[in-house]
């Protein structure tokens, strides 16, 4: 199956400049990933064992992202956050996961499994907004966005469902941009034209979702990490909303893993300039 992670290293690749990147607290497997993401013409790795230095040094524009390595989240992101020398632009962090399903005609993207943990609707469109802000960078023009629930009716005793459909309420009014957005849809008629033709379910973003909005942090942990070891899929993950994306993926993730993740991070560096 070809490996749509390919496209986006050769993009990098051929930018103008590598993007300097902090690593912070590298263990093993952190710094043998930047090794090879430097080796490939992906970044240029400087690397640091304190968090805040890292952060500061991107806070004074000698580097352009962070790649975490052993050191707790919330350690790295008390710097991230911080009022004097921190990277905070006003908006929501939170996570995006890119994935390449092999049973899937494109890259997607999942958001948010990884920081916000039970959002309301204000969290849910500030995630939605680093998504989209984040897919600008892979040249897709018109976002289809699939804002996931069980079912595809509104029920009140189902608060993911009037939140997908109040995001989708918002979409006509320009909020979103350009985005088409849906819900509530559930994951398999957003995956799967088939299913949403068996179901009857008329929508563009059926079965052609550039990125499933999920209810909560558990919804989409589950959802990536089963496509990864149940589908195959490959993974990358990074955080969106500070001043400069931060790579973010599992202690357990690979070295391929990583290289994605930089690799993505750093193509949405570049798109924000």
């Amino acid at each position: 199956m070809e490996n749509r992670f390919t496209k986006i290293i050769e993009q990098v690749k051929n930018g103008a400049t590598s993007k300097r990147c902090a690593v912070v607290c590298p263990d093993e497997n952190t710094r043998l990933a930047a090794k090879h993401a430097e080796a490939m013409g992906l970044i240029q790795a400087s690397y640091f064992e304190d968090a805040k230095q890292a952060v500061i040094a991107v806070h004074h524009g000698e580097q352009d992202m962070i790649l975490k390595g052993n050191v707790d989240t919330t350690v790295l992101l008390k710097e991230i956050v911080h009022k004097e020398y921190g990277l905070l632009t006003g908006s929501l962090i939170s996570h995006v996961a890119v994935l390449d399903v092999p049973r899937y005609h494109k890259l997607l993207m999942i958001t948010d499994g990884g920081m916000v943990m039970y959002p309301g609707l204000d969290q849910l469109q500030g995630i939605l907004n680093n998504a989209l802000e984040a897919i600008k960078a892979f040249d897709v023009k018109t976002p289809k966005v699939a804002c996931l629930a069980a079912v595809e009716k509104v029920h009140e005793r189902m608060p993911e469902t009037l939140r997908a459909a109040e995001l989708k309420a918002l979409s006509p009014k320009g909020v979103f941009g350009d985005a088409q957005v849906e819900g509530p849809i559930s994951f398999d008629l957003a995956f799967e034209k088939e299913a949403a033709q068996l179901k009857g379910y008329d929508s563009p973003v059926a079965g052609d979702a550039d990125i499933f909005l999920v209810p909560d942090f558990v919804s989409g942990n589950l959802l990536a990490k089963s496509l990864v070891y149940g589908g195959g899929a490959r993974f990358a993950g990074f955080l969106m909303g500070a001043r400069t994306p931060v790579v973010l993926t599992s202690r357990s993730a690979s070295t391929d893993e990583k290289i994605y993740s930089i690799a993505c991070s750093a193509l949405v560096a570049a798109d924000q300039g």
